[in-house]
């Protein structure tokens, strides 16, 4: 069976790289028109760059209790999504 198109025949071109953009020109020179770009510092104005760190989340849920899990396969005699060990997020 003959694929439906060759790779002679992708018109590849090169995407465009912006340090930041504004929604306005963002949507008016690449999502109306279907092309892509790449957006190096977005996540730089969100406020979650800065505030999200150890300190922060250990703060909001240090003491909440999470589970532990290994990276061992599973085989019929191992129990699936049971956690080793349970320890604080702190910890």
């Amino acid at each position: 069976m003959e694929p439906h198109f060759k790779y002679s025949d992708m018109n590849l071109t090169a995407v465009d790289v912006v340090e930041t953009i504004s929604p306005q020109q963002f949507k008016a020179q690449y999502y109306n028109l279907l092309k892509p770009v790449i957006i190096k510092d977005l996540a730089k104005a969100w406020p979650a760059y800065s505030k999200w760190n150890w300190a922060y989340f250990n703060q909001l849920v240090g003491h909440q209790k999470v589970g532990l899990y290994n990276n061992v396969k599973s085989d019929a005699y191992t129990p699936v999504n049971t956690a080793d060990d349970y320890k604080t997020f702190g910890e």
